[in-house]
């Protein structure tokens, strides 16, 4: 598949091996690495638009822990797309960076809300499965990533508040590397109950449904979302959690949300919005950014820019 996606994007270009093909090779290679350990797609013609998403997820996530610059991540996407479409004649196949995926301008920087309403929130959650509802709850209120929800063990969450410990998200995190979840309200407990009895009734740790594995159940809820609303992503109800974390911790909006330009401007906003010191307000919002960092599994602040602006 490697090598008939390379003649692909050198069609593409005439037969010439120009900068634009080179620079595709690696995007060519890292796909066909993501087709080998994901999947078990053997030919081409067997991509659909589904594996296209899931690996611009897997781009998405690799930039949010480091690995991928947004410039590299959007690239790769856009190099696989034009392969693709060239190899196929069509463009059933093309994942948009933005619309599909809602990817992180190549500034890193948001500049426009990626939290989902709660209107439509509401809306996905009348028309959705009872396992994707609970884990879209888990994602709007705990902050987690789609697999991360899908894993969560929530009777092994409430037995660790019962002996008045703070739970942890575990399975299914990046790196394998566990991070504290923190149980701040009613709410949150109340949805942590919800989903513990139905993994009993239900003799599960997990939310995924009896025969069905993860990716199965990924490609399930894309298409069950989208079918509500086309312009829904799951990743949205993380940003919501960061968005309104932000704003609870601080008690003023995020730049993307207030329309306050990131930097120097919103520390300025937040100073007369709080009546402290332009110095503070700079010390503050590091301060919590850097924890809102811990809560999403990136131990860097600097990713909070690609939800909160």
């Amino acid at each position: 598949m490697e090598k008939a996606l390379i003649n692909a994007s050198l069609e593409q270009q005439g037969g010439v091996k120009n900068n634009t093909h080179r620079s595709r090779l690696a995007a060519i290679r890292d796909f066909s690495v993501f087709l080998k350990v994901n999947t078990r797609i053997k030919r081409l013609n067997h991509i659909d638009k589904t594996t296209v998403l899931q690996y611009g997820e897997q781009l998405q996530e690799r930039y949010e822990v480091g690995t991928l610059s947004p410039v590299t991540a959007r690239d790769y996407l856009s190099h696989i797309n034009r392969t693709l479409a060239q190899a196929r004649g069509d463009e059933t196949c093309v994942v948009r960076a933005t619309a599909d995926l809602g990817f992180v301008p190549k500034s890193g920087v948001a500049q426009t809300d990626g939290s989902i309403a709660e209107r439509i929130h509401q809306r996905i959650l009348h028309g959705v499965s009872e396992e994707l509802g609970l884990i879209i709850r888990l994602q709007r209120k705990f902050g987690m990533r789609f697999r991360e929800a899908c894993l969560h063990d929530a009777q092994q969450s409430l037995r660790a508040l019962a002996k008045n410990e703070i739970p942890t998200i575990s399975r299914g995190t990046k790196g394998g590397q566990s991070r504290s979840m923190p149980v701040e309200n009613t709410e949150q407990y109340s949805l942590l109950v919800r989903v513990a009895a139905y993994q009993k009734e239900h003799k599960t740790h997990t939310l995924i449904p009896d025969g069905r594995g993860f990716k199965s159940f990924q490609s399930y809820a894309w298409r069950e979302t989208k079918a509500i609303d086309a312009l829904y992503l799951t990743h949205g109800e993380r940003k919501f959690f960061a968005t309104e974390f932000y704003a609870r911790k601080i008690g003023v909006r995020c730049p993307v949300q207030s329309g306050i330009s990131h930097g120097k401007e919103h520390f300025a906003f937040i100073a007369k919005e709080l009546g402290i010191p332009i110095e503070h307000a700079q010390s503050l919002d590091r301060i919590v950014r850097l924890e809102l960092s811990e809560l999403l599994g990136h131990h860097r602040v600097e990713i909070t820019n690609a939800y909160l602006g």
